[in-house]
């Protein structure tokens, strides 16, 4: 039997299928571990090599596909443990939370400028960041 403990995608794919109307509600139910594992060299050749420019077309075009998924992954690693941390009531004081929010405007930023911009005109969470004791 395969081990619980030890992260599947395939298992988790699953999971998030069982009775899920639409492809919209699947995605939603995934975890966020599942997309950053996406994100592994694993998944080079079959999706990243051929489809990572087309899915992010503002990436830096001077990096190779395998940097900027490096990338892409590591920044996913540091915001699911941001995730987890408030998920689990756990103090982010000391934290860089201004890096953090760097981090996200520029993941958002490799799909859509437009869509990053929006979403800084109206977020909440820079003023709160700045006015921290």
């Amino acid at each position: 039997p395969p081990d619980r403990r030890v992260f599947n995608p395939r298992r988790e794919l699953n999971r998030a299928r069982g009775g899920q109307p639409s492809t919209g509600k699947v995605i939603a139910e995934l975890k966020m571990v599942f997309w950053q594992k996406m994100f592994t060299g694993r998944f080079d050749t079959r999706i990243w090599n051929p489809h990572l420019r087309t899915v992010m077309p503002y990436l830096d075009p001077a990096k190779t596909v395998q940097e900027l998924r490096r990338l892409i992954h590591a920044d996913l690693e540091q915001l699911r443990e941001l995730r987890n941390r408030i998920a689990h009531h756990e103090p982010i004081f000391k934290r860089a939370l201004a890096g953090d929010f760097t981090k996200i405007q520029e993941l958002i930023a490799f799909r859509c400028p437009t869509t990053s911009a929006w979403m800084v005109q109206n977020q909440q969470a820079q003023a709160l960041i700045q006015a921290r004791p």
